[in-house]
């Protein structure tokens, strides 16, 4: 995490404080493997610029067809009078000569705030947003377990409600870390109990029986699963069922990319003479129920074989956001099939 001149590491807070504190800044980019985290950094920019702000959307394929349109945005006044910011969604590289014209205008009247995916170190546009004077650069890393329930408890207190720490793990957990859906679960549960913080109330583990049930069949940490142990008839179950449930592509790229980090992780240490199976049962970020199929997967997944399938799932990701839907879904079970045959041959 970094940002021009500045210093190397900053936190979320910082990042997000910098749309109204670092007037200097024309170029926000927030990246990495948590997809949910982005989008959530995102929105709370727009937020703290201001609910009456202008917000301009603009998308890779404009910026390719016309790579002067950034800076002209930039200048360009409010219908009303007011301020303005741009939210900018990349795919690949193809923003690039927009946003180098960005930086290097004599101006830039309004900031821009730009999402991508999982921005591999070789991307110029993040090697630009990283050492660039004016622009300012976070990378949302895969939460692990104790990150993502402080998150839960911390959003509950704001809506009036207490949520204990058991209850907090138990969203996370069938909420596979999305910080999305984990804030939508527990908006649900404040609900369910009228909290507000004028009248606080305790969220109950009968409520969360009632409500998970809407969400937890969209949990795909089974579908990775039966993915990296190369379980072929089960992978080919799961992902009927996540495909009847209608979970996103993209989600199920990013739920791999993040158990990929995790095994990318574990291997090295294993590597390094570390036995698996301890490992896995000391590290808290691995739900107990899963940790058999991790110790299996660590012993099917070399790092050089991960390494491969981490730069593989970013491609593809970006492959299935330039494609109709109807297309995705094929090309996903096709590489998705890869795969787990790659993993059944692996043992």
């Amino acid at each position: 995490m970094s940002y021009g001149r500045t210093p190397a590491k900053l936190s979320e807070r910082d990042f997000v404080a910098g749309i109204t504190d670092r007037p200097e800044i024309r170029f926000f980019l927030i990246h990495g493997i948590d997809e949910s985290s982005i989008v959530d950094i995102a929105q709370q920019m727009v937020t703290r610029f201001g609910t009456d702000a202008e917000r301009i959307d603009i998308d890779s394929d404009r910026i390719r067809s016309d790579p002067a349109i950034l800076v002209d945005e930039a200048n360009s006044l409010s219908l009303f009078g007011g301020k303005r910011i741009i939210r900018l969604n990349l795919r690949r590289e193809e923003g690039l000569e927009a946003i180098e014209t960005l930086l290097a205008a004599e101006r830039a009247e309004s900031p821009v705030v730009a999402s991508a995916g999982n921005l591999p170190k070789t991307s110029k546009i993040r090697k630009l947003a990283e050492s660039a004077p004016n622009a300012m650069a976070y990378i949302c890393y895969a939460q692990n377990e104790g990150d993502a329930v402080a998150g839960i408890m911390a959003t509950a207190m704001t809506q009036g409600l207490r949520l204990d720490r058991t209850l907090a793990t138990r969203i996370a957990r069938y909420t596979s870390y999305d910080r999305k859906l984990a804030a939508l679960e527990v908006e649900k549960l404040a609900l369910y109990h009228d909290a507000s913080p004028e009248h606080p109330a305790v969220a109950t583990p009968q409520a969360i029986d009632a409500l998970s049930a809407e969400t937890g069949e969209e949990n795909v940490s089974v579908l990775v699963n039966q993915i990296m142990s190369g379980n072929i008839r089960k992978f080919g179950e799961e992902l009927v069922a996540a495909r009847n449930f209608g979970i996103d592509s993209i989600r199920i790229i990013r739920a791999l990319q993040r158990r990929v980090s995790l095994l990318a992780g574990l291997r090295a240490k294993v590597d390094d003479g570390v036995s698996p199976e301890p490992l896995v049962r000391g590290t808290h970020s691995v739900f107990f129920m899963e940790r058999s199929a991790v110790v299996d997967q660590i012993g099917r997944w070399t790092s050089a074989k991960l390494a491969g399938l981490n730069g593989h799932l970013i491609e593809l990701e970006q492959t299935l956001m330039s494609v109709k839907a109807e297309v995705g879904v094929t090309i996903l079970g096709q590489e998705l099939s890869r795969i787990a045959r790659m993993a059944a041959r692996s043992r």
